[in-house]
């Protein structure tokens, strides 16, 4: 069963998005902070991650290239509350799938 990794320090954030996409088809997992996301991706190989830009430990951009790191091939969404254009450029640069805005 495909597997989805959910990274946002905001407990409703998770359980959202857990309660919404879970399904039959599609394990949804759920991190709140990056060194638990860097660690999940390691040991577990999600086939996918929705990433919070904005995490107590570290930067989402900064979980982003480490998870690249050790699973390069894994499709990243970034998400933020925040409507940083800025953001957002610097997510597709390093090859972010998509950048979402909650």
């Amino acid at each position: 069963m495909p597997t989805l990794l959910v990274v946002d320090d905001e407990p409703t954030v998770r359980h959202a998005l857990r309660q919404g996409l879970a399904s039959d088809a599609l394990q949804v997992d759920a991190v709140g902070t990056g060194a638990e996301a860097i660690d999940r991706v390691a040991r577990d190989r999600p086939d996918a991650v929705v990433l919070d830009v904005r995490l107590p430990d570290m930067s989402g951009l900064e979980v982003f290239d480490r998870v690249r790191a050790v699973a390069p091939r894994v499709p990243v969404v970034i998400i933020t509350a925040f409507d940083a254009a800025d953001t957002a450029i610097q997510a597709m640069k390093r090859g972010a799938f998509e950048v979402l805005i909650k």
